[in-house]
């Protein structure tokens, strides 16, 4: 029997959430090595909310194969990440969205994802056709909910207010970095952070907005 743990709610996610997140970015998964055993372990404990991304190697892969083995897709939730920027570009683009979206349908074995996030953004880009395409694909049933990895609120509100003016599906979850400690230097490129002093009047706007947040650190 699992530990007990937490859970929340997240709007249009039909299941409840764990608020302890295991994330896939580890050497095994990234690898496409066989987690079954382990991703065992982290059920037995309570955790049902998993976060990988198509920039996780082949994690996503690993994590696939074992919800096939063990036939537990309603029983999790599955958080993936994509059009992140490339060492040669950056790629929010609709053409990007869709390819590293089908791509990580194939690698997770499931033809849904719980929770999907954009996740880098790109401030040059309009945020109209994002918009557009994130809302066919919950539209269609292919995500329960969308969001941005390391989007400033400034630019969520400009897409939430591009779809409600358009009667599309907002951004309603959020994964900005945020821990006890303040950030410093970015470690990772185009990182958003709730972190510190300097970035109370964002913590403020989530807690007004009442916005989940997926905080990685």
């Amino acid at each position: 029997m699992g530990e007990k743990i937490e859970s929340i709610s997240v709007a249009n996610v039909n299941k409840p959430l764990s608020k302890l997140v295991f994330g896939t970015a580890l050497k095994l998964m990234t690898e496409g090595g066989d987690a079954n055993q382990l991703l065992d372990q982290v059920m037995d404990m309570g955790v049902n909310v998993f976060d990988t991304a198509a920039d996780y190697g082949d994690s996503e892969a690993s994590l696939g194969n074992w919800i096939t083995a063990r036939q537990n897709r309603n029983k999790i939730v599955v958080i993936t990440k994509g059009a992140n920027t490339s060492r040669w570009r950056r790629r929010l683009t609709v053409h990007d969205i869709m390819s590293d979206f089908m791509t990580s349908l194939a690698k997770l074995q499931t033809d849904y994802v719980d929770i999907y996030f954009l996740h880098r953004d790109d401030p040059t880009v309009p945020v109209g056709p994002i918009v557009e395409q994130l809302s066919d694909l919950y539209s269609r049933g292919k995500v329960r909910a969308y969001g941005g990895s390391n989007w400033t609120v400034d630019r969520i509100e400009q897409a939430n207010e591009y779809a409600y003016n358009h009667d599309l599906q907002p951004f309603t979850v959020s994964s900005p970095s945020y821990s006890l400690a303040e950030m410093i230097a970015d470690p990772c490129g185009d990182s958003v952070t709730l972190s510190g002093y300097k970035n109370s009047t964002a913590r403020d706007w989530y807690q007004k907005n009442q916005m989940p947040v997926f905080a990685y650190s």
